[in-house]
C-alpha cells in the first residue's frame, strides 16, 4: 500500500501547490492530510453503523464520499465498487421486499450487464456480480428473498471489513509519510 500512499500524497500536494494562494498552499495541504487521517475512520464507523442497523440505503448513499480513493489502489477500487454494487441492489430489494420486485430487479440488471456474463471467469468483480444475479434469479417467494437479503447483508459486511482494513492500512502509510514530508520541507527551506 505504500506505493498507493505515495501516489495519493503526491497527487494532493501537487493539487494544492497549484492553488492561487501560494502562501497558504502548504497550510491547505497539511489541513487536507490531517482531515483525511482524522475523519476517514469516522466515516468508516458511520458506514459500519449503517450496515449493522440494516440501513443499506444510507450506506449506499454515504459510500460515495470515499469514491475518490479508487484512483490510488486496486484494492480500494475493487472493494469500493463491490460494496457500491451490493448495497445498491440490496437497498432496492429492501425497499420492495417481494419476489415480484426481485424479478424486476434481476431483469433490470440483466438488461444492463448481460453482455458482461462472458467476463465472469476473467474478472473478480464480474464473477461476484453474476453469482449475486444468478442467486437473485432463483428467488420465487418472499421467504427466499428475505433469506437472500440477510445472506448478502452478511456478505456486504464481510466485504466492508476487508475494505475498511485496506483504508486503515492506507491511513497508517499516509501517517508514516508525514514526518518525511516535514523533514524534506525543512531541508528545502534551509
Amino acid at each position: 500500500m505504500m506505493k498507493s500512499a505515495l501516489s495519493f500524497k503526491q497527487h494532493f500536494e501537487d493539487y494544492f501547490s497549484k492553488s492561487e494562494d501560494q502562501s497558504n498552499s502548504q497550510k491547505f495541504t497539511e489541513d487536507f492530510f490531517s482531515d483525511f487521517v482524522h475523519y476517514t475512520p469516522l466515516k468508516l464507523e458511520l458506514l459500519d453503523s449503517y450496515i449493522k442497523s440494516g440501513q443499506i440505503d444510507h450506506f449506499y448513499q454515504s459510500l460515495v464520499d470515499l469514491k475518490y480513493l479508487v484512483e490510488f489502489s486496486d484494492n480500494l477500487n475493487r472493494y469500493w465498487y463491490m460494496l457500491r454494487a451490493y448495497s445498491g441492489a440490496l437497498a432496492k430489494l429492501k425497499a420492495d421486499p417481494t419476489a415480484k420486485a426481485s424479478k424486476k430487479l434481476y431483469s433490470y440488471y440483466f438488461g444492463k450487464y448481460g453482455d458482461r456474463r462472458m467476463l465472469r471467469t476473467e474478472h473478480w468483480f464480474e464473477k461476484n456480480r453474476w453469482e449475486f444475479l444468478d442467486e437473485l434469479q432463483m428467488i420465487y417467494n418472499d421467504n427466499e428473498l428475505s433469506y437472500f437479503i440477510r445472506k448478502y447483508e452478511k456478505v456486504l459486511n464481510e466485504n466492508f471489513k476487508i475494505y475498511e482494513s485496506f483504508i486503515l492500512a492506507f491511513i497508517v502509510d499516509i501517517k508514516s509519510l508525514r514526518p518525511i514530508a516535514e523533514v524534506v520541507n525543512k531541508m528545502n527551506k534551509n
